[in-house]
């Protein structure tokens, strides 16, 4: 099967109607807008000169406010606002079986390394 001759042709149009939309665009802006910015600059300018220039007065120096501190104490991290978050420790136990043989295997494996507490940190 041969290719076809013409396969940009489709490409080749939307560009021509792409181009040749912008382009009107620009000029009926142009052709439109010129006469209302000159108008706008005279108005502008009216505008300007009827309003009054503002008088600075001096004020009576007061001692201005002492700013409240904005950093964290020592050793508190904010991460995105209020209070720094607490590390809370959860220790879970197992209960031990009351009596009984001591070679029986208390629920699960694990050795004879005691159980470590959990940390986990929380923000609200």
């Amino acid at each position: 099967m041969a290719p076809k001759a013409n396969g940009n042709k489709w490409s080749d149009i939307q560009l021509a109607i792409a181009a040749i939309s912008m382009t009107s665009v620009i000029a009926f802006w142009n052709m439109f807008a010129g006469p209302d910015k000159a108008k706008a600059d005279q108005k502008a300018a009216a505008e300007q000169e009827a309003l009054p220039v503002p008088t600075i007065e001096p004020s009576p120096t007061a001692e201005p406010p002492a700013p409240a501190p904005t950093m964290p104490p020592t050793g508190y991290k904010i991460l995105f606002g209020g209070v720094a978050p607490r590390p809370q420790v959860v220790v879970v136990s197992k209960p031990k079986r009351g009596g009984g043989n001591e070679d029986e295997d208390n629920g699960g494996g694990g050795g004879g390394a005691p159980s470590q507490p959990v940390t986990s940190t929380s923000s609200s």
